[in-house]
């Protein structure tokens, strides 16, 4: 049986990393043969990247300039349809289909000749007008409108946001039945109040390296980076640490309280333009890493692991954290509070910057608490989150689909 992944890029993103970790997966152990195309992002070897450049530009023009989505990029959805049918494919698994790289009528494709689809929500953007994080705005329930999140993205100039939630309706309700696969337990009860309720529904978490991620000895990685053996480190991640989902400016705030202590701070991703000579606190910026065993390193070497997102799903960030051995301290929003459940972090209110502080010092103030959360956050990692796991999970819902 021959399965295709899809995705709006092979390399960046969580979506990207789940799908790829089920596609390398089932070409490696199962008896299906494992497709992945996707349409942004650089080229790589093995995978098709299919849509083309200029058409990519003009959607997202076209998306910015109207507030209408998936209008453009006709010919790069031909050639994926054309390859779909010249490699018999028998099963569609979607990823991410926003992205400006795919036209919505694939979904009519799809309907017409009857294909089992797995639909792996990642975000939102499904049942919503416009945007892949709604925060606290709940007009998708009924119907969107005077978007409050226009300049999220995927981003609009023109509102248009109750066009588009009626469309994308019709469109994904309407005479189709894919298995709606959600990471946490939250988006799934978030679906079940969209239009999409009257699918199937089903919660597979995702899954990470738990060999690749793990605790390790981090005197090397600390001379490494030149960060005393007795320093505590708080570790913060973000691809961009000036998105304003990611809440960075909350993490920052809360480090203004500490008063001289023997802590320092780590961040992982584009750095943060900001002055931090009126901090209190060391903080180092590392920028991009690329090489997971540097990161899980770096994971590891750490002694909490902070997450201030405004809005997510179930971010691989934490169950990397996770498995590393390093507990967690995060805002309240999504499945965090699922995935660091059984003592192995806190959740704290969201934009609460002085209760964060209160929490982390908390943890690192109680050092038999600090080592029981690390010890939790393993076992929680290896038995809930390994790649197998949810591999196999996903196994049975394409046995089931396809009647092997």
């Amino acid at each position: 049986m021959n399965i295709l992944q899809l995705n709006t890029s092979y390399n960046k993103g969580g979506a990207a990393q789940i799908a790829r970790y089920i596609y390398k997966e089932i070409n490696k152990f199962y008896q299906f043969n494992s497709f992945f195309l996707y349409g942004r992002g650089n080229k790589n070897k093995d995978v098709l990247k299919f849509a083309y450049k200029p058409e990519i530009y003009l959607h997202a023009t076209i998306t910015r300039l109207t507030g209408c989505e998936g209008l453009g990029s006709y010919y790069s959805t031909k050639k994926l349809i054309e390859y779909i049918e010249s490699n018999d494919i028998d099963l569609i698994h979607l990823h991410n289909i926003h992205g400006y790289y795919l036209n919505l009528t694939f979904i009519n494709y799809l309907k017409r000749n009857n294909y089992p689809v797995v639909w792996t929500l990642h975000d939102a953007w499904s049942f919503t007008g416009s945007c892949a994080y709604h925060f606290e705005c709940e007009k998708w329930k009924n119907g969107c409108g005077n978007c409050p999140n226009l300049r999220t993205y995927p981003k609009n100039y023109v509102d248009k946001s109750k066009n588009m939630w009626d469309k994308k309706r019709k469109l994904f309700s309407y005479d189709w039945n894919p298995v709606i696969i959600t990471p946490s337990k939250w988006l799934a009860n978030e679906v079940k109040k969209s239009f999409l309720k009257g699918h199937k529904i089903k919660v597979i978490n995702n899954g990470i390296n738990i060999n690749t991620f793990q605790p390790r000895n981090n005197n090397n990685i600390r001379e490494e980076l030149n960060i005393s053996l007795n320093k505590k480190v708080i570790l913060f991640v973000a691809a961009d640490l000036e998105d304003e989902r990611k809440g960075a400016k909350y993490f920052f705030e809360a480090l203004s309280h500490f008063k001289n202590e023997n802590y320092m701070v780590v961040t992982i991703g584009k750095k943060y333009e900001e002055n931090f000579n009126d901090m209190n606190i060391e903080i180092k910026q590392l920028g991009y890493i690329y090489e997971r065993d540097k990161l899980s390193e770096i994971y590891s070497m750490a002694d909490l692991f902070c997450i201030t997102s405004l809005d997510d799903n179930f971010p691989t960030t934490v169950l990397e954290s996770l498995a590393s051995g390093t507990p967690v301290v995060g805002f309240n929003v999504g499945g965090i509070s699922e995935q660091i459940s059984g003592n192995c972090g806190v959740v704290v209110e969201t934009g609460n910057s002085k209760q964060l502080f209160n929490k982390i010092k908390l943890i690192f103030e109680n050092e038999k608490l600090n080592n029981e959360m690390a010890n939790n956050a393993r076992e929680k990692a290896v038995s809930n989150y390994s790649i197998e796991k949810m591999v196999n999970k996903y196994i049975k819902v394409y046995d089931k689909l396809l009647e092997v």
